[in-house]
């Protein structure tokens, strides 16, 4: 996370102060005790390699995305709120930044005109990032999704849990982009399908 803030602070002229309060909220954020993966040691650590060249946008979007963070509720609204106190906090009066970032976040409400369309796929494409990992690791992560829903019964879970994998396994293509695609396609499916497998048995 540090190099990442280091990039966006770096290219957006953030005061230091400013960094390194922000800094600290999100590395707080992130460790919270209700993560096990959307935290900072898992999610973020397996996404910073791939954001070191996105656009500073992408890389913004990203450390915002799960800043708030509650098992089968819907953050969209809070997270965007608080992406608008970061800019303020640093003085950024860049409306087209701002603009293209909640977009990114899920606020529907806003439009833009200019957030390529990369940007959006690519931007996708890293939140499914950790399907097309090793088994190994792909079993890790399904373990840690569990203990964050930890207030769900396991066969609620399960079937929601099912539904989702379901889908994934309709759809023609996992990632959008050729970049994912390519290196984590094949493995992505396989995952999906032995986790389907394991809970269609149980």
């Amino acid at each position: 996370m540090d190099h990442i803030w280091q990039n966006i602070t770096t290219a957006l002229e953030v005061p230091s102060d400013v960094a390194d309060k922000w800094l600290i909220k999100l590395k707080k954020q992130y460790s919270l005790p209700n993560r096990y993966y959307h935290s900072e040691k898992q999610m973020i650590h397996k996404k910073a390699e791939h954001l070191s060249g996105a656009s500073v946008c992408l890389q913004l979007a990203s450390l915002f995305q799960y800043y708030h963070f509650d098992a089968g509720k819907d953050s969209v609204r809070e997270n965007c709120d608080v992406l608008k106190e970061f800019l303020v906090d640093a003085k950024l009066d860049n409306k087209t930044l701002e603009n293209n970032i909640l977009q990114l976040l899920g606020d529907v409400s806003v439009e833009s005109v200019d957030l390529p369309e990369d940007d959006v796929l690519y931007f996708q494409d890293l939140d499914l990032l950790i399907l097309g990992y090793s088994p190994e690791e792909y079993k890790q992560y399904t373990v840690q999704l569990r203990q964050e829903y930890s207030a769900i019964d396991t066969e609620s879970y399960n079937k929601m849990r099912l539904k989702i994998l379901q889908t994934f396994n309709r759809i023609p293509f996992i990632y959008a982009t050729k970049a994912f695609s390519e290196k984590y396609e094949s493995a992505a499916r396989a995952n999906i399908e032995n986790e389907i497998k394991e809970l269609e048995n149980q």
